[in-house]
């Protein structure tokens, strides 16, 4: 049960990640595109804060969502070998 619910949480903020990352990014009324995608023409001193802020949310929720997986994975795998192993 652990294991789906940590499993869960981390697929739920990788998805979260993936929103904002292809989201687009507004500063002073211009659309600086997505952290994937800059817009074409904007100057990069309009957006840069804006984008780089963006872009350590984006990898907050993706190192997150992965470490949850992978907490995850371990869990099943330790619960797998002890009902294996004779005690």
């Amino acid at each position: 049960m652990l294991s789906r619910v940590l499993g869960a949480v981390g697929v739920l903020l990788l998805i979260v990640g993936a929103v904002f990352a292809v989201r687009p990014v507004h500063a002073g009324g211009d659309s600086c595109g997505s952290v994937f995608q800059p817009d074409k023409g904007i100057t990069p001193m309009q957006c840069d804060t804006r984008l780089s802020s963006r872009g350590d949310l984006v990898t907050g929720f993706g190192a997150g969502g992965a470490a949850f997986i992978a907490a995850a994975l371990a869990v099943a795998a330790i619960r797998d070998r002890r009902a294996v192993a004779p005690s």
